[in-house]
């Protein structure tokens, strides 16, 4: 690295030429090139002085006007290196700086302080400096070493800041990529708007001063006001600026000035939320890198958000390389999550007096030996243009009731709705209790609109899009995010300003004796003191795995039986009290649905238009299908099936924010369930980002028709599989859901409907029927007293068949599949998460006990059997108005007791056979057992004193001849449930390491 190549030396030559072209104006100077050089030259000469010099470290106490630029230059004439330090910074956090550096003296750009321990010398007393004749020359001469050109001293995890030595060649490096790519040079006029003690002021200052440019310092006023900054541009025709990632919205939301003469907006520091580009007359260009990878490491020129691209953090700048690695410290591939490292010319030289951390984050790049990389902590993935997609802090990844949660995930839902203007969501501690709570803090997008309103869009949208460990809590709303001197969000702030309000926060009207029963339930299990009794439960933080432990305790405080969808049907404090009230009156612990809410819900919608023909060849040859549910466990191996066996392009709805977030979602479930897809089969796909429950799934008029003409063939694989909530909810995706996708496949033209239903439709039904038998053609009618007072997923599965039926009379091509349940997949062994069979099995084996429950059936088969069978026969014409029971035959369709003997007879496992209840009591009371948030399958009084589990012994057995029939041929085997089968069941989903 030669001499020219440094800022220093690129400064004198700036100055050489263009000697009086100003080079920094702020509101109290405007100092020429040549002035600036003649100051800092004084600096330096007076720091020699007092022994200032190679490897010595110099404080200097910023202040937003043009004696920090003379001071830092003048140490780096000095030999030194320079330690930025915020006049507004804390005193602790300034000694701390101090004690680090072993400062002897610190230069301020303000009054010095007359107080201090360490000296403070004002840049100004020592721009006056005159050399004696001897040393004229010599002050000259002195030159910057190639080491340490500054110190920023950033945030640390143990609370103490941490300083990071940055070289000259890792700054000059990036000045010069810069200044040649966003034509920087001696015509521009550029700001100094970061704060001064973040790294991004001194790109600003640098890259401004050896470009020959103008450098503007806008005061505190001004830059953190977007009207006045963008008053302030134009007025000073400034051609490139910076302004932190919270202000960019702002910055371009207001009225952009004709005579702007802004060429490009420089932002960084935290994740860009979209902006629309199309209105402004210059770049906007998003920075990404942290302060050890000297400032900047990749660029990002933004688009337009109205195109629909990933979001992404651009491509490495000059010579950066850019890795994705695992916890092994292993590159991923394409598109796959992981931690994003650094390497190149631009990386620091490591942490100031610590080299147990420097030795943690930089280390050895896992190809090159030679080279070092730093881990950044911050997680991304490549995405397939090569550009780099940032997703969070490895640190923003919480636990919240065991899931693993992204901050990133929720903020962007909530960033996403229509009353938001910014969004951040905080892991905070809980008021009460231990652990974590999510809390958001919101800017609505209308200052007027009524607060409850805006916190109810805020709760309905992420009911849509979320799981419900990821629902915030608590929602505050705000003027604006606060920041930090460094233009930061100040989340310390952020958080104190949400444990005020929650302490401020008081009951008005006094507790009856039983709402105080449910009031002290809700502070036990969800750790809050402070909530209205309107507040739901799940709003306070509670979640479905605790909604069977407050039914229990609210049944043994109260006297009288609580039911799980109790909890869902009467949310609050107020609901629940009056629900026990009118339990107690009436002496009632059953759950069954009025048999009128189902029928009412057996409705064709008004606009299904099924008179015109449907085309059956293309049930043989479909050239374009819709796909629902293709992130679920059957779904997406539906999807990988159409695939490999039509040539048709296959379309996806996709409950997300944009298309390409629903392409993430299929991806990640491609990925998690390790199914693989070509190149050509990934070209097929289309997603569609939508809401099956709204009207026309949420797409505006022109999308939805185009859509309708389009498709040939829907296959309807999307619901809501929950084995507690009551029909109430389940009706909203299952049932509405439904509705609206027959009024799909009569809009415009006749689509065939494939229907993915239930063998649960025909419920316990046996004991009101008496047949051992259902077959295929039985009318399910016959099955309804069982199905009102069973599970709230059957009622509704029961409904949408119903539906689907009474469409097929009307004119609707209809093919019903009734599936059984999708245990594994035959050849990985994979199986979906949420699974109760897999619960099931868990328990069991850490008791050493099952229950002995009698020809208890599940249906049990392969995932891959499953959706193969129903691909090949939904090809066949023959099969429409046909209803095919999708499980194994009667003599290979397992019962609870012979899988179980299985697992004992192939892996040498023991388990002891015990009475039902007394399994169940052995683990009723442990909420970390697996079945424990389903216990209300086990422990309810549904009928005569027995629970779901209970009441599905001697069950059915379900004839499956229509499958039989149509698989003739194919060479489709249904699965044995062999030992290699199990076996890998075992190690991939029960995590049972099997010998042998």
């Amino acid at each position: 690295m030669t001499t020219q190549s440094k800022v220093l030396e690129k400064f004198r030559m700036r100055a050489a030429a263009g000697g009086d072209t100003s080079a920094v104006v702020s509101e109290q100077a405007c100092l020429s090139y040549r002035e600036l050089d003649r100051r800092s030259d004084a600096v330096a000469g007076a720091l020699r002085d007092r022994g200032v010099g190679r490897g010595i470290l110099v404080p200097i106490e910023a202040a937003r006007n043009a004696d920090f630029i003379v001071g830092i230059i003048g140490i780096l004439k000095a030999g030194a290196t320079y330690v930025p330090i915020d006049e507004r910074y804390p005193d602790a956090r300034k000694d701390i700086i101090l004690q680090q550096c072993n400062a002897s003296l610190v230069l301020t750009a303000r009054a010095p302080p007359r107080d201090a321990a360490v000296p403070f010398i004002g840049v100004a007393d020592l721009s006056a400096w005159q050399p004696d004749r001897d040393n004229a020359q010599a002050t000259h001469r002195i030159d910057a070493p190639d080491g340490a050109i500054y110190v920023i001293f950033t945030s640390g995890s143990t609370g103490a800041p941490k300083g990071v030595i940055v070289e000259h060649a890792a700054v000059a490096t990036l000045v010069d990529w810069h200044n040649a790519r966003f034509s920087m040079n001696a015509e521009s006029r550029a700001t100094l708007m970061a704060g001064l003690g973040f790294d991004v002021s001194q790109w600003e200052i640098w890259s401004a001063l050896c470009a020959g440019a103008t450098l503007f310092l806008p005061d505190d006023e001004t830059r953190f006001d977007a009207d006045a900054l963008v008053g302030f541009f134009t007025r000073h025709r400034i051609t490139h600026a910076y302004v932190p990632t919270v202000m960019v919205a702002d910055v371009v939301g207001v009225g952009q000035p004709a005579d702007l003469k802004l060429e490009y907006l420089f932002t960084a520091g935290e994740k860009l939320d979209p902006v629309d580009t199309d209105r402004i007359g210059y770049t906007l260009v998003d920075y990404y890198g942290p302060t050890e990878a000297t400032i900047f490491a990749t660029c990002h020129v933004v688009p337009s958000a109205t195109l629909g691209r990933p979001a992404s953090i651009g491509h490495p700048v000059g010579r950066t390389e850019i890795l994705i690695l695992n916890e092994a410290q292993e590159a991923v591939r394409e598109n796959d999550v992981g931690e994003i490292c650094i390497g190149g010319p631009g990386l620091a030289r490591g942490y100031l007096n610590n080299p147990g951390l420097t030795r943690e984050k930089f280390i050895l790049h896992p190809e090159l030996p030679d080279r070092i990389i730093y881990r950044t902590g911050d997680l991304g993935r490549r995405l397939n243009d090569g550009s780099i997609q940032f997703l969070g802090r490895l640190d923003d990844q919480v636990k919240i009731r065991g899931n693993l949660v992204e901050l990133s995930e929720i903020q962007a839902v909530l960033a996403g709705a229509d009353v938001v203007r910014k969004a951040l969501v905080l892991a905070l501690p809980r008021v009460a209790g231990t652990g974590k709570e999510l809390v958001a803090f919101v800017v609505p997008s209308d200052p007027a609109a009524p607060p409850e309103r805006v916190v109810e869009a805020l709760k309905a949208s992420v009911r849509q899009y979320l799981p419900d460990y990821m629902w915030p809590v608590g929602h505050v709303l705000l003027d604006d995010l606060p920041v930090t001197a460094n233009g930061k969000t100040d989340r310390a702030a952020l958080q104190q300003r949400y444990h005020d309000e929650r302490r401020n926060r008081t009951e008005r009207e006094p507790y009856t004796a039983i709402e105080r029963i449910v009031a002290d339930a809700f502070v036990a299990l969800t750790g809050h003191a402070s909530f209205l009794k309107t507040d739901s439960f799940f709003d306070i933080g509670g979640n479905s795995l605790l909604t069977a432990k407050l039914a229990r305790a609210l049944s043994d405080a109260a006297g009288t039986k609580m039911l799980i969808r109790d909890v869902y049907e009467h949310l609050s404090v107020e609901g629940l009290a009056g629900e026990i009230e009118r339990r107690v009156a009436a002496a009632l612990d059953l759950d069954r649905e009025p048999v009128y809410v189902l029928a009412d819900d057996i409705r064709v919608p008004a606009q299904a238009d099924f008179s015109g023909a449907f085309d059956t060849t293309l049930l043989v040859r479909p050239r374009t299908i819709l796909l629902t549910g293709a992130t679920g466990f059957v779904g997406v191996h539906l999807l990988a099936e159409l695939l490999a066996t039509t040539s048709a392009i296959v379309h996806c709805l996709v409950r997300a924010e944009d298309a390409a977030a629903g392409r993430a979602r299929i991806d990640e479930k491609l990925r998690a369930y390790d199914v693989n897809l070509g190149p050509d089969e990934r070209s097929r796909i289309r997603v569609w980002a939508g809401d099956l429950t709204q009207a026309r799934f949420g797409l505006d008029e022109r999308h939805h028709a185009a859509l309708a003409d389009e498709i040939d063939i829907v296959y309807h694989s999307a619901g809501a599989v929950n084995f507690i909530q009551p029909y109430s909810f389940m009706k909203k995706i299952n049932v509405d859901g439904l509705t609206q996708m027959l009024a799909f496949a009569g809009c415009r033209r006749t689509k065939a409907l494939i229907l993915l239903s239930t063998i649960s439709v025909y419920s316990w039904g046996h004991r009101f029927t008496g047949k051992a038998m259902m077959t295929e053609a039985d009318d399910i009618d016959q099955n309804l007293p069982a199905v009102l007072e069973d599970i709230g997923y059957t009622r509704s599965k029961w409904v949408m068949e119903k539906m689907a039926d009474l469409a097929e009379q009307h004119g609707l091509p209809l093919m019903t599949f009734r599936l059984g349940y999708a245990t594994f997949h035959g050849e990985t062994g994979v199986s979906a998460d949420y699974q109760w069979w897999g619960r099931l099995v868990k328990t069991c084996m850490a008791l050493g006990t099952v229950p002995d429950l009698q020809d208890l059936r599940e249906g049990l088969t392969s995932v891959d059997y499953m959706t193969k069978a129903l691909a090949w026969i939904s090809r066949n014409p023959a099969a429409l108005g046909r209803k095919f029971n999708l499980i194994n035959s009667p003599e290979a369709n397992l019962t609870l007791r012979e899988f179980f003997s299985r697992l004992e007879r192939y892996f040498g496992l023991r388990f002891r056979v015990v009475p039902f209840r007394e399994w169940r009591d052995a683990w009723k009371t442990d909420i970390d057992a697996p079945l424990y948030p389903l216990l209300s399958l086990f422990d309810d009084n549904i009928r005569d004193g027995m629970s779901t589990a209970e009441l599905y012994q001697h069950n059915y057995v379900w004839d499956c001849r229509n499958v039989i029939e149509f698989l003739e041929g194919s060479g489709i085997e249904q699965p044995a449930f062999s030992r290699e089968q199990l076996a890998r069941y075992m190690e991939r989903s029960i995590g049972h390491r099997v010998a042998g």
